[in-house]
């Protein structure tokens, strides 16, 4: 009966409201230093990645101590019998080593060299609640059941508060004595002093039995004691969720959590419970700690809830109606694409322009709209985005594949935001407009209707010739979602058909045309790297942007995706660098992934190597970033250790 008792206590233990996934039993679980998932097949984990990090580990008994934690949780208990024998040498903890070890060795069928670690360990240490239910397991597995009993009392005596010891014992009671013995059992237990798990299986009982105000005095008493483990709050919040008690994990839980402290389970409880008491501001508050951890099994859940709390944003953001009279428009000029930006200004990365290249320019599109217009303040929406990415991509296209110098020109209002304009651009007014010099320039119109799989996009660009103050050329097309990247491709070819001075290679070797399948994600990026852009030269406040920390991630996830493209990295750097301008607290969260990058990008030789410097000072790495200023070659770029000097004025 004890041994059976033993392994089903699982199943009553699970107190968090979220549930893992069920595990294929062949493949192991990691995450790559990017915080991808990945499944690596058992033998494959074990041989190349968990046996050499074990003996890496062989010298630090902190470390040595996780391995065999994670080695007994992924299955490998044989592998781990020389490791808990190298622990009991070096550990100066011998309570952890010798109940490591014998658990180990219980794992391996040797229970009479497990009651023998155990008896060490309690010679060495004294008789210890942790210690004392370890042999009970030993005396369990061997069907002495009187002396397992006898022995784990004395360790719920000894420490009332092991989870899995005070668990079986009250359960044995229930075996025997039925649900009256299981919480007189629990009565007893939390008589003892200095208990306080006992309390909390109390509490749950009573909010099972909708005694709710018996449960919340008996979690006032624990928290108010701070003797509680790191995955206490997880199960108060875990009960008191699954009873509906939203209200009481807010008001008892939240105010103690700690991140650095408590069960991050405990945080996505809580996290929940802002979700679904409307409360958005403390609930972000709350994520940006959470984000902050770098726990990449939780990333999904995190990502899951920034979501919904910018969408409970957004529902509280209404159209308002404004006077133009009174806005404060202006005029901003990209004279480069728009990823170039952030970078602080690294000239030595891209090729340049001749002063004297012919010029052509691009303007936002205007919205494809029926009936009259009014002015009014809103959300960026799909159309918005893309009225300005498009023409930033055909600014791109043309830098990269002609002998043109490009510009792209979008009207903002000052501390609101980008315009969108609901009335057919005349050119005829843009000639004495634009820049003297100016060979060409380029409007067009955008609109989308139907719905889901059956919304149909609609572009159409005109090419002015500012030397004859003419409309040269229409071109147009649709196409549904799914094929927008099509069009847009081809709508290039056609502009730069009609322009000339086409280069065979790109401007810069490392860039590659988008593909047809990347098109989508890469105007997406091309919009938000503009929003960035205007947040970090103060044309409108950070609070005016939605989701910023997805426009940061974007771009590292089509790196990711499309390992091969360099420019979805530098647009990802660019992002941070404009963050780090405005002084996002957001950047912090990038550390990990962006010296993943940069190791990347040394072992092959990208062009993001050089940026090196760039994610130092982002991050505050002073001492990397003062070695490579100080060991440059006699012969180093000029334009580089300029860009460096900047940097470190930053």
């Amino acid at each position: 009966m004890f041994k059976r008792l033993l392994s089903s206590l699982s199943s009553k233990k699970n107190s968090s409201t979220v549930e893992p996934a069920a595990a294929d039993e062949s493949l192991i679980v990691a995450y790559d230093a990017y915080g991808q998932q990945m499944k690596i097949p058992r033998s494959e984990w074990r041989d190349k990645v968990f046996l050499p990090a074990l003996q890496q580990k062989w010298d630090s008994a902190a470390d040595l101590y996780s391995a065999i934690l994670s080695g007994l949780e992924d299955g490998f208990p044989a592998d781990l019998i020389p490791a808990a024998e190298r622990l009991v040498e070096i550990d100066d903890i011998p309570e952890r080593a010798h109940v490591i070890q014998g658990i180990v060795l219980m794992e391996n069928g040797q229970s009479d060299a497990a009651e023998r670690t155990l008896r060490a360990g309690i010679a060495k240490v004294g008789a210890t609640g942790t210690l004392l239910t370890n042999l009970a397991k030993v005396f369990a597995g061997r069907g002495e059941d009187s002396r397992a009993g006898e022995t784990l009392w004395q360790a719920i005596q000894a420490d009332p508060n092991q989870d899995n010891g005070l668990l079986w014992w009250a359960t044995l009671q229930q075996e025997s004595q039925g649900e009256a013995g299981y919480l007189n059992a629990l009565r007893t237990a939390a008589a003892l002093p200095g208990s306080w798990r006992a309390q909390l299986w109390l509490a749950r009982h009573h909010l099972e039995q909708g005694e709710t105000e018996q449960a919340r005095v008996l979690y006032r008493e624990v928290l108010a004691g701070k003797a509680f483990d790191a995955g206490a709050l997880m199960m108060i919040s875990g009960d008191l969720g699954r009873n509906g008690e939203i209200a009481s994990i807010v008001e008892l839980v939240a105010p103690i959590y700690d991140e650095h402290q408590h069960d991050p389970m405990a945080g996505i409880n809580i996290l929940r419970a802002y979700q679904e008491l409307g409360e958005v501001e403390e609930g972000e508050k709350l994520l940006a700690r959470m984000y902050a951890l770098g726990l990449a099994p939780l990333k999904q859940h995190l990502d899951e809830f920034a979501q919904a709390f910018q969408e409970m944003r957004k529902q509280d953001v209404q159209h308002a109606a404004v006077d133009s009279n009174e806005l404060q428009i202006k005029t901003l000029s990209l004279t480069q694409p728009i990823w170039h930006y952030g970078l602080n200004r690294a000239d030595w990365l891209f090729s340049r322009k001749p002063e004297d290249a012919q010029k052509i320019g691009f303007f936002a599109l205007s919205k494809i709209v029926e009936g009259s217009v009014q002015s009014e303040s809103q959300l960026e929406d799909n159309i918005g985005r893309l009225s300005r990415a498009i023409p930033l991509y055909f600014a791109e296209a043309v830098h990269y594949w002609s002998h043109y110098a490009s510009s792209c020109y979008i009207q903002v209002v000052e501390g609101k935001g980008p315009i969108l304009s609901g009335n057919e651009t005349d050119g005829n007014a843009l000639f004495d407009l634009v820049p003297p010099a100016m060979n060409y320039f380029v409007t067009g119109e955008i609109g989308c209707s139907g719905k889901g799989e059956q919304e149909q996009w609609q572009v159409s660009l005109t090419l002015w010739n500012c030397a004859a103050r003419t409309k040269q050329v229409s071109e147009s097309g649709q196409a549904l979602e799914a094929e927008l990247g099509s069009l847009i491709l081809d709508l290039e070819q056609r502009l730069l058909a009609h322009v000339g001075l086409r280069r065979e290679q790109p401007l810069d070797p490392f860039y590659l045309r988008p593909s047809t399948e990347m098109m989508g994600v890469y105007l997406s990026e091309l919009g938000q790297a503009f929003m960035l852009t205007l947040v970090a030269n103060k044309q409108i406040p950070r609070s005016a942007i939605w989701g910023e920390r997805a426009m940061l991630e974007w771009p590292l996830r089509m790196a990711l995706h499309w390992p091969q493209a360099e420019v979805p990295k530098l647009m990802y750097l660019s992002g941070l660098g404009k963050a780090f301008d405005y002084r996002s607290d957001l950047v912090a969260e990038y550390k990990e992934q962006s010296l993943a990058l940069l190791h990347e990008a040394r072992e092959t030789n990208s062009p993001v190597d050089r940026l090196a410097p760039l994610v130092w000072k982002l991050f505050d790495m002073h001492d990397e970033f003062a070695d490579r200023r100080q060991h440059l070659s006699p012969g180093a770029d000029e334009a580089y250790a300029a860009w460096l000097a900047r940097l470190a004025d930053k």
